[in-house]
Formats: structure tokens, sequence, C-alpha cells
């Protein structure tokens, strides 16, 4: 339990990291269209520029773009108490069950005769046609 804590923990840590990161490349982007935008405006004849064309960077508003959203700890551990434990659990005991069926049917008696009889053969054909 506590390695899926851990986990849990790490990827929500990571989820943040990489968020935080393509925020960050988003503004920079941002920044550099904008003084794209505004030396391609001051190139242009005075009577053709854009005079609603803001002299600064626009400020970064969390409401004009998507956020990602972020699983809380309290969601990833429901998830992994309440689908994910379940799931492999389940899928383990179908594992399990089918195997110990298999070794239950198996005939143990008939793999030994046939294995004893294909090692004779094997051994007669080879061995003592050799000689």
């Amino acid at each position: 339990m506590k390695a899926l804590s851990a986990g849990a923990v790490i990827s929500a840590a990571m989820l943040y990291r990489f968020q935080h990161d393509i925020e960050q490349n988003t503004n920079q982007i941002r920044g550099k269209l904008h003084n794209t935008q505004i030396k391609l405006d001051s190139s242009l004849p005075g009577n053709l520029r854009d005079q609603t064309l803001p002299a600064s960077i626009p400020s970064k508003s969390t409401n004009t773009r998507p956020q990602l959203p972020l699983p809380s700890i309290a969601q990833t551990e429901h998830y992994i108490h309440q689908r994910f434990i379940p799931t492999f659990k389940s899928t383990w005991n179908e594992h399990i069950i089918s195997i110990a069926q298999k070794l239950t049917n198996f005939d143990f008696d008939g793999a030994v005769k046939s294995g004893y009889g294909n090692a004779k053969s094997f051994a007669e054909d080879k061995l003592v046609k050799k000689k």
C-alpha cells in the first residue's frame, strides 16, 4: 500500500511539474509572438499600423485559456482504492484459479508414462542403433 501511495504522490508531482513547464513554455511563446507582432506592426507604414495593438505583453489571464485539470491526491487515492485494486485483485484471482484448475486436472500419471515412453524410444533409437 505504501508503494501505491508513493507512486500516486510521484505521479501527481510529475503531472504538476509538466503542467508548470507547459505554462512556462506557453508564456514564452506568447511573449515571442507579441514581440514579433510589435516588430511587424512597426515595420508597416503609419497609415497601415494597428492602433489597437497594446505596447506591452498581454497579461496571462486564467479565464482566457483552458487549464489542465490536475487530479487531487484524494481523487487519485479514491481511484486506486475503488477501481485499480479491485480490478487487479479480480484479475489476479482469475489467473490463480485458472492455474489451480489446470494443476488439479493435470494427468500426472499420463504425463509421466508419456515422458517415460518418449525417453525410452529416444534412447532405443539413438543409443541402441548406434552400436
